[in-house]
């Protein structure tokens, strides 16, 4: 059986609904990847940028690809990697690997983020063997419905953690920011690790109104509030969210840490609930501070199965972070 890799077009967007359909069912948490004209939008603006496998027969039969999150973004979000079970095992997903990196330096990025979850721990592991650097833990972030289609996985109940990991291809943008006293240490650490020095930025008095956006995926119960811009009424916005998106069982909040007012925001929402979550260098305008909130679990209570050691350490920090 052969297969080619190649970037993927609008045009390609419900073949690759299909290939989604063979590999996880219904099951996929992602809902744009079984909306053919949602994808070809993603795809035509450029908003997602993505390598596939293709057959002789002309049907895909794998994808990974790169979400840009932030128009200004360095770094975009890689993942959205399947590969059709009847491929697995060919060398599909090794191709695909070599066809994203590529991608991502036709493109300009300096690295990519990406998500490996402790269903599979070969993935964990591969993803530190060239120069990956692991920068947090998401727990609760794949919803327990989430199935493999014939991979065998030992997949424990409930929701599972994923680690965040920041996987280099080119060098990041020397800039500035304000390491918030909570997470000083910690940040240091992660750039030295990095190889990323940063500078302090200047302090000023925190703008009137923040500019945040808000996304919201019921099937996952996931809120994701990302903050441009940090402003005097941060605690105000997210106090007054929907009841629906308040109750959600886990809440990201990503800070721009080139913000004079992050030190605060992060005080703010320690004291409503939220805790370490991960570094995303280079994945806005600037660096970005992610924190996490799970709606009535104290992360104590999670065990997640964590393959590399560095991903243990950060978990211990997220534990005694509340």
């Amino acid at each position: 059986m052969g297969v080619s890799t190649r970037q993927l077009e609008p045009a390609d967007a419900e073949g690759l609904t299909l290939c989604f359909e063979r590999c996880y069912g219904d099951s996929y948490p992602a809902k744009d990847f079984y909306d053919p004209e949602a994808l070809a939008r993603m795809i035509g603006s450029n908003r997602l940028r993505s390598v596939i496998a293709v057959a002789d027969t002309g049907e895909i039969v794998g994808h990974t690809g790169l979400t840009v999150r932030h128009r200004q973004a360095r770094v975009p979000e890689a993942g959205n990697t399947v590969v059709d079970p009847a491929y697995r095992g060919s060398g599909v997903l090794r191709e695909l690997g070599i066809a994203l990196v590529e991608r991502c330096r036709k493109d300009g990025f300096a690295g990519f983020m990406h998500y490996p979850t402790t269903a599979h721990e070969v993935m964990q592991k591969t993803s530190l063997r060239f120069g990956g650097v692991e920068t947090g833990v998401m727990l609760a972030y794949v919803p327990a419905e989430t199935q493999y289609v014939e991979v065998e996985v030992d997949q424990p109940a409930g929701r599972l953690a994923a680690t965040v990991v920041y996987q280099p291809i080119g060098t990041l943008t020397e800039q500035d920011v304000l390491l918030p006293e909570r997470y000083a240490a910690l940040l240091g650490g992660l750039y030295t690790s990095l190889g990323a020095p940063r500078g302090r930025g200047a302090t000023r008095k925190p703008r009137e109104r923040s500019s945040v956006g808000t996304t919201y995926n019921a099937k996952r119960s996931l809120l994701h509030l990302s903050v441009d811009g940090i402003g005097e009424d941060l605690g105000t916005l997210i106090s007054e969210l929907p009841a629906e998106q308040a109750a959600a069982t886990l809440a990201h909040v990503d800070l721009p840490l080139g913000d004079p007012g992050v030190g605060p925001a992060v005080d703010l929402l320690v004291e409503l609930g939220f805790f370490y979550c991960g570094l995303l260098p280079g994945f806005a305008a600037g660096d970005v501070l992610r924190l996490q909130r799970l709606n009535g679990e104290a992360p104590s209570s999670y065990r997640p199965d964590l393959a590399n050691e560095s991903a243990r350490r950060l978990l211990d920090f997220i534990k005694a972070d509340r």
